[in-house]
């Protein structure tokens, strides 16, 4: 990679937020898109009224916090706050409860810290990635309308939606393309009080036929209110995938209700269905074009997870710098 290339990232998750920080530090000149408003993707956050809850992942654990210290070596370290939830199943019975890593007031700071002095195009979706007449690669929204040329272009969206944005690529898109991933719905919600059953209880995970896991939002470092958040198993997600979002917040609420052993009712509540959440466990074996002017990132591509994503920008950026 040359000092001054224009690069431009689809996508403001981790994956692509890592990509785009240090393909700045290396000389480059960035421009990122993401069809949504803000940036963090799968570590968003959502308003209920004046409170703000975590939408996707409720933190980073202690292996994902050192291989991010471990990419971001010699840059400027986000500050993050350690959070250790009193932890049970769903018997409540107590467990040892994980050690998570979190940005304040919310987990898409982490994002933004990242992003500080990067080109950010917020709600544009890119639609189309086409090969120029030189070498150039260019982009277009959803509009129609061109969004530039740039020498390189980094895919940092799920697996199912960087698909249509390979068509340049046959191979790559066809590989892809096999890649699977999960839904998750998530509810998310804030009481006036807090369950009885629930006292002594920020962190809830184990076996159980609707939950995957549950935690208190409002017990984190710098968060407030009694809020909860509710993430469902992904194969329960998955039949439910395509039911009524009023019905499916029915059904997770009735059953933490059941849970508590009390009958809530929330002050305000918000139900997201997250369409592709996890990825399976396979790897992408090739992750960009033959002269790397197209490249994919994200945790799809190294296997899953958070600590997935963090390997999948590194070896995005190992590869630009041979």
């Amino acid at each position: 990679m040359k000092q001054g290339e224009t690069i431009a990232v689809i996508g403001a998750g981790l994956a692509g937020a890592l990509v785009a920080q240090g393909l700045k530090r290396r000389g480059a000149r960035v421009t990122l898109f993401d069809k949504s408003r803000g940036t963090g993707g799968r570590l968003a956050a959502a308003r209920l009224g004046e409170l703000s809850v975590d939408l996707g992942a409720p933190g980073l654990n202690n292996l994902q916090f050192r291989a991010l210290q471990d990419l971001l070596q010699g840059s400027e370290q986000p500050e993050l706050a350690c959070w250790q939830p009193q932890a049970a199943d769903f018997d409540l019975q107590p467990t040892t409860g994980p050690e998570l890593w979190l940005a304040t007031p919310r987990s898409s700071g982490l994002t933004r810290s990242l992003l500080t002095g990067i080109e950010l195009a917020t709600q544009v979706r890119i639609a189309r990635v086409e090969y120029g007449a030189g070498s150039g690669v260019w982009l277009e929204d959803d509009t129609g309308q061109l969004q530039g040329e740039y020498d390189r272009v980094v895919i940092a969206t799920p697996a199912p939606q960087a698909v249509s944005l390979l068509q340049a690529e046959p191979e790559l898109q066809h590989a892809v393309r096999e890649m699977d991933m999960a839904p998750a719905w998530i509810l998310l919600f804030a009481l006036e009080q807090r369950p009885g059953r629930l006292a002594r209880i920020d962190w809830l995970e184990g076996e159980h036929p609707l939950f995957r896991r549950i935690w208190r939002d409002g017990s984190k470092p710098g968060r407030e209110g009694e809020t909860w958040a509710i993430e469902a198993r992904p194969d329960w997600s998955r039949t439910h995938v395509g039911e009524p979002p009023e019905q499916v917040q029915s059904m997770l609420l009735q059953a933490f209700s059941e849970l508590c052993r009390q009958e809530l009712q929330p002050l305000r509540q918000r139900i997201h269905r997250w369409l592709y959440a996890h990825a399976d466990e396979s790897e992408l074996q090739t992750f960009c074009s033959r002269d790397a002017r197209l490249l994919l990132c994200g945790d799809w591509v190294c296997g899953g997870g958070i600590d997935a994503a963090i390997r999948s920008a590194q070896q995005l950026l190992q590869r630009l710098d041979a």
